[in-house]
This record gives C-alpha cells, structure tokens and sequence, in this order.
C-alpha cells in the first residue's frame, strides 16, 4: 500500500484540471462552493479507481498473463508522463479574471461540478490503471482491495481540501505559481522510478509465467 500511497499522491501534485478548479474556485468563491468542489472530485476519482480495479481484478484472474502486459504497458505510461513532467519548464498560470465575481451556487451543483470535471479527464482511467496494477500485483483478497480504494480516497479528499484552506490565500497561489516547475519536474522523476519498477516486475512475471507454462 505505501508504493501505492507514493505514486498517487506524486500524481495529485501535478497540477492538472482537478488542481485548478480547487484552487480557483477556493480563491474565488465561497468555502461551501470549494468543499461541495472537492467532494465531487473524490467521488469522480473513487469511480474512476473502481472501474480499474474491477476491470483489472477480472481479467487478471481469467487470464493472468494479462496483468504481466497491464504493469507493462502501466509502467511505460507513468514513464512517459514522467519524462512530460520532468521537461516542464515553464510555472503554473493562475486566471484570475476567468473567476471574477463567480456567484455562490447550491453544495450539490458544487458537487456536480467537481464529478464532472474530473470524470471529463478520459485519462485518468489510463492512469488509474497503471497504479492500480502496482496494488494488485501482490493483492487476492477483497478486503485489499477496498483497502485500496479506502486510501486512494482519503488520500485525494485531503489532498484537495488541504488545497481548497492554501488557495484561500493569495501567498500560496503566488509560491505555487512561482515554483510548480520545479514540482513538476520532481514529480517527474518519481514517476520515471516507478514506472521502471512497474516495467521490471512486469518482465520478471512474464518470465516466470512463460516458465510455468513449459
């Protein structure tokens, strides 16, 4: 779970459409309107990691040579998303006057938004599973899996809450905005590790697979 832990929470702090609608919304609208936003961006992000995980379980215990092509591939998405990352050269740019004067609307609209904004990102089903193939690798039971689920959860509401309290103040949105390359680009590394492993251990199951099957 920690490896899962790591690499999630590497994901969360790129910056991505998730980012900018917490933050934005947190500068620029009422604290319900940024809370109800960071509830429909978990909940977008549990279906998103339920889909991966029962799709994955599935099909790895029909066919386990699958999952040795699923931390494959996975792991070759999360090195190329950390090369994208670690060639960032530019901070993030923050559009104040696209937010100006945002009027308050209904907790539930709120949350509308947010699910829909993170369900909108058709990426993220790639990216989920490739993490998910690093959880499931070692997982059997159904317990591990909710446990899974648990901690991607909790991990991404606190995340974009502790977001939502930061960009309430106007010295966060200026360090972020002056240092998010540099975030960006540490990120990146990270991702590159991870997704070398995920290659690695791949590899080593394909091998030991083939040799079952002789």
């Amino acid at each position: 779970m920690l490896n899962l832990m790591i690499i999630h929470l590497v994901g969360l702090l790129s910056p991505g459409p998730d980012f900018f609608y917490v933050s934005r919304i947190s500068a620029m609208s009422s604290r319900r309107d940024a809370i109800g936003g960071v509830i429909g961006i978990t909940i977008g992000v549990l279906i998103w990691a339920t889909a991966a995980v029962l799709g994955l379980a599935i099909i790895f215990a029909t066919m386990p040579i699958i999952q040795d092509i699923v931390m494959i591939l996975g792991g070759s998405y999360l090195v190329y998303l950390g090369i994208k990352m670690a060639k960032v050269k530019t901070n993030a740019v923050f559009d104040e006057k696209q937010n100006a004067n945002v009027p308050n609307q209904s907790t539930l609209t709120s949350i509308m938004k947010g699910v829909l904004v993170n369900l909108s990102n058709a990426k993220a089903v790639i990216y989920f599973s490739s993490v998910m193939s690093l959880v499931l690798v070692n997982i059997t039971e159904t317990s591990q899996i909710l446990t899974a689920l648990a901690v991607i959860t909790v991990e991404t509401f606190l995340y974009f809450y502790i977001i939502s309290v930061l960009f309430s103040r106007s010295v966060a949105k200026q360090f972020y905005s002056q240092y998010s390359r540099y975030i960006d680009n540490a990120a990146g590394l990270i991702f590159i590790f991870f997704g070398i492993y995920l290659i690695y251990s791949g590899c080593l199951l394909y091998t030991s697979d083939a040799a079952d099957e002789l």
